[in-house]
């Protein structure tokens, strides 16, 4: 009796497993329709006021200051690896990353030079040693401040509007650029027009995005900093 009771069984696992795969399969899918359906495809219009109050809201935008979460999502990570830290921007080419958690590190560009400080050890390289750190610093400073990336004919522009904020989708034409990312995707508030996180997606899928949580604009920030 009892090797025909889990014969039973077995068989009505095999019959119900499909079944439940297949309203699994249902309940993502819905679900992913769900999420895409939070963002619309702005009209010419409406792409043209936004990215014009985006570029505004960036020029008068003379120093930055906010704590920051970064994530990397990889193919060959098992699981995401989160940083913490804060992140200082002062117009028009200084930019300072300064990671506390897991470990501290430091990422500074003063305008000329890009410094790297880890372990007491720094290293300085010319930003303009080469197109790529050239275009490292672009996208590093303009990801974060929003100046000259959303307007910028470097990228092949897409704009949506969801309830809250704006989703611009960059691609980038330069062979630099592309080299390193397929696509920068920017979330932009809706009631200052201010960058809040960005996604930087690698040619090969692996993804890191930058959320900004504490956002202070315009105050005292000295240039030593960056140094």
């Amino acid at each position: 009796m009892e090797t025909i009771s889990s014969n039973r069984e077995h068989a009505y696992k095999n019959r119900f497993n499909p079944r439940l795969a297949a309203l699994v399969a249902m309940g993502l899918a819905l679900f992913s329709v769900a999420l895409s359906a939070q963002y619309q495809n702005a009209t010419n219009e409406q792409k043209k006021e936004i990215i014009n109050q985006i570029t505004q809201a960036a020029g008068e935008m003379n120093t930055m200051q906010s704590d920051f979460t970064q994530v990397k999502e990889s193919s060959f990570l098992d699981e995401k690896i989160t940083l913490e830290g804060k992140v200082y921007y002062k117009k028009p080419n200084k930019i300072r990353f300064e990671y506390t958690k897991p470990n501290p590190y430091v990422i500074a560009m003063d305008g000329q030079n890009m410094s790297m400080t880890s372990g007491g050890q720094k290293t300085t390289i010319p930003a303009n040693q080469s197109k790529l750190f050239s275009e490292i610093s672009r996208v590093m400073i303009s990801g974060v401040s929003g100046s000259g990336l959303v307007d910028s004919p470097d990228f092949d522009t897409q704009l949506a509007i969801g309830p809250t904020d704006y989703k611009v989708v960059l691609t980038p034409k330069k062979k630099e650029v592309r080299d390193l990312f397929s696509a920068i995707q920017l979330y932009v508030g809706k009631s200052d027009k201010r960058i809040r996180s960005v996604e930087l997606v690698e040619k090969g899928g692996d993804k890191t995005t930058i959320t900004l949580r504490t956002l202070s604009v315009n105050t005292m920030i000295n240039d030593e900093t960056f140094k």
